[in-house]
């Protein structure tokens, strides 16, 4: 008896200690470790949905998975892969959130904890890829976790048609690490893919509506930067549509012809942009000659592994040259540029090269997933600098046409204004020409009428001397003879009016300003034509200061004032007074010369000085003029910078008075 006790307690001894030797043998998870990786053990058996493989790992003959390929050997009807794996948790983790982590993974599959399912993702039963781009975590229940024993996490797997991939890693940790991981895998990952093929789409379709819509935007570089842009979100497309085990058959079929594209589009951009060889049409021609064929193989597969298997064959080899082509002529670009836009190109095709590279190595030759995919980044990258590129040429075009506006503005402006002075200029040519013409006809009435009526006179009287002589009494002879002398010193002054005014129109008549001694000039002007005052009694007073002087035109004032003279001694009666004054003021002389004849009228002084208007009355001993004096005087005095007026008052005689600037 003593000794089959013994044989039992030492039994149950041998089997505590091998216990404590496997369970201390798994991987615990503590409070303080923040991640626990888990390592797996493979098995392909028979499609069972939703049975779980319960046994000893060693016995049921699962193998160690070693991250690569699935080795799938069964048909796709009956294809199911259990993963499983076996960890501690350490009782430092009571009451407290545990989760599992997983990476983004290919499969529909049933997730297992302890013998119970806790999660399932996609659907096993289609027939085509089902996939997750997401990186997720799954609570461990509270109540099936066992502490300080073994427990179990199991992935079962239904591989369909064309799935091989690796299933990625996976974790245990805590729940303030799992949320951080989740996160910025997520944001980094498929998030960031998502917001910039959002931004790719807002690039296409503006410079393809900048393209379609505007002549000065009419380059093909433009349209092959909207199809990149375009291309490249379709590029992604299945982990834009894709994300929660979405049908992606033909979301691939799409997705991997996009590539392609895009490298034929932005080779053509970037041999457009850069403008580099002359050939250009026939280096686009080559690249379709290799672009449109990888295009078409990945269009023809009806399944997922052949498009799988056409795309990882001459389309992705034709990328990778291509990659170097865009590195090629960015490169040649910014040596012969060498200006900041052609560095920064340069440096976009550069990181270009080095995500494809990256990401081609992790996933053909490690054959697994990064963490974060290189390629979209670096292509959205690519993307961005040649729109902000594009805009700073676009904003050079802009200043110019800016320019080119605000020049072709002031030119506008300048016409306008040449066409203002011509208008304005015409319009004064025409009133000069209608005045002219008013002038003119007014100069032949007064030629036609008024010089010919002294000539009749002349030619009269002198026929009755001529033919009546012996006839004639002596006073009727010497009436006849005073008669013809009046006659012909009047037509002598109406012909010298005529004259000078004529020539103040052809602008012949020079102004030569000097400096005048008033009272001398008016005498003189007095003694020219004393005659004609004595003959109607008339006294002529000068009552011109002997110190005032002016500048101007001898000749000039002579006229004005001997016209002045002469109009107040016509319509002065017989006896009357004509005084000429001058008053010095501030800036200006004025010469006054006033009358004690018939006055004028209001309406007749507003009609003086207008040639157009231009008339005449008879003088009170029935003299005639042209009325022509008057505004000759007018356009002589303004000449000196001057101006006259009128003060009359009918029946009481006039005041012509005539200013001079002192200072002319």
């Amino acid at each position: 008896m003593r000794f089959s006790s013994f044989l039992f307690k030492a039994l149950i001894t041998f089997i505590f200690v091998i216990e404590s030797g496997l369970l201390f043998s798994q991987p615990i998870f503590k409070d303080n470790s923040p991640r626990l990786y888990l390592n797996y053990y493979f098995l392909e058996s028979e499609f069972a949905e939703g049975k779980y493989i319960d046994g000893n790992i060693s016995e049921l003959g699962f193998i160690r998975y070693n991250q690569k390929q699935m080795p799938i050997s069964r048909p796709i009807t009956d294809r199911m892969i259990t993963l499983r794996s076996e960890f501690v948790i350490d009782s430092s983790n009571v009451n407290k959130d545990i989760y599992l982590v997983t990476m983004p993974y290919d499969y529909a599959c049933r997730i297992f904890f302890n013998g119970i399912t806790i999660a399932m993702r996609g659907n096993i039963r289609d027939g085509y890829t089902n996939r997750s781009h997401n990186s997720e975590k799954t609570l461990l229940p509270p109540d099936l976790i066992n502490y300080n024993k073994k427990n179990e996490i199991a992935f079962q797997l239904y591989p369909k048609e064309g799935e091989i991939n690796p299933f990625g890693k996976s974790f245990i940790s805590n729940a303030k690490d799992a949320n951080k991981y989740v996160f910025i895998r997520n944001l980094l990952g498929q998030n960031l893919i998502i917001a910039i093929s959002v931004c790719g789409i807002v690039f296409a379709i503006f410079f393809l509506y900048t393209y379609l819509s505007r002549k000065e935007y009419k380059k093909t570089h433009y349209l092959f930067f909207a199809c990149m842009n375009l291309f490249f979100v379709i590029s992604y497309l299945n982990n834009i549509v894709s994300h929660n085990f979405a049908d992606t058959f033909v979301i691939e079929k799409i997705t991997r012809a996009g590539f392609p594209l895009f490298m034929f589009v932005g080779n053509c951009f970037m041999l457009d942009y850069t403008n580099l060889f002359i050939r250009k049409r026939l280096f686009k021609i080559v690249l379709a000659a290799f672009y449109i064929p990888a295009f078409i193989m990945v269009l023809i597969p009806d399944t997922i592994s052949g498009v799988i298997k056409a795309y990882n064959s001459y389309p992705i080899n034709i990328l990778i040259i291509g990659n170097f082509i865009l590195f090629t002529l960015s490169l040649l670009y910014f040596i012969k540029e060498k200006h900041l836009s052609s560095f920064f190109l340069f440096l976009g095709m550069t990181i270009n090269l080095f995500a494809g590279m990256y990401d081609g190595y992790i996933f053909a030759v490690l054959k697994t997933k990064p963490f974060i995919l290189l390629t979209p980044n670096a292509v959205f990258i690519i993307n961005l600098i040649i729109f902000i590129v594009l805009i700073v040429d676009h904003s050079k075009i802009y200043r110019l046409a800016l320019a080119r506006s605000e020049e072709l503005k002031k030119l506008n402006d300048r016409l306008e204004l040449i066409v203002d002075e011509r208008t304005k200029k015409i319009t004064e040519y025409s009133q000069e020409l209608q005045l002219a013409n008013t002038t003119k006809d007014k100069f032949f009435s007064i030629i036609a009428h008024d010089l010919k009526n002294p000539f009749n006179t002349l030619i009269g009287y002198s026929e009755i001397l001529k033919n009546e002589f012996e006839e004639l009494r002596e006073d009727e002879i010497h009436e006849h003879l005073s008669i013809i002398h009046s006659t012909s010193k009047n037509g002598y002054v109406l012909l010298d009016n005529l004259l000078q005014w004529a020539q103040t129109q052809t602008n012949q008549i020079t102004f030569n300003p000097e400096l005048i001694h008033l009272k001398s000039l008016v005498q003189d002007c007095i003694e020219g034509i004393e005659n004609q005052s004595r003959f109607k009694d008339i006294e002529l007073v000068n009552s011109i200061s002997t110190n005032h002087t002016i500048n101007g035109d001898v000749n000039q004032i002579k006229t004005i004032v001997r016209n002045l003279i002469s109009n107040a001694i016509k319509y002065t009666s017989r006896n009357g007074l004509v005084i000429i004054k001058s008053e010095e003021n501030i800036d200006e002389m004025q010469i006054t010369v006033k009358d004690t004849g018939v006055g004028i009228s209001e309406n007749d002084i507003q009609n003086l000085f207008k040639i157009d208007r231009i008339f005449s009355t008879p003088g009170t001993n029935h003299e005639r003029g042209s009325g022509l004096g008057l505004v000759l005087c007018k356009e002589f005095i303004e000449k000196h910078g001057g101006k006259i007026w009128v003060k009359s008052t009918e029946g009481k005689g006039s005041e012509f008075v005539f200013a001079i600037p002192l200072k002319n």
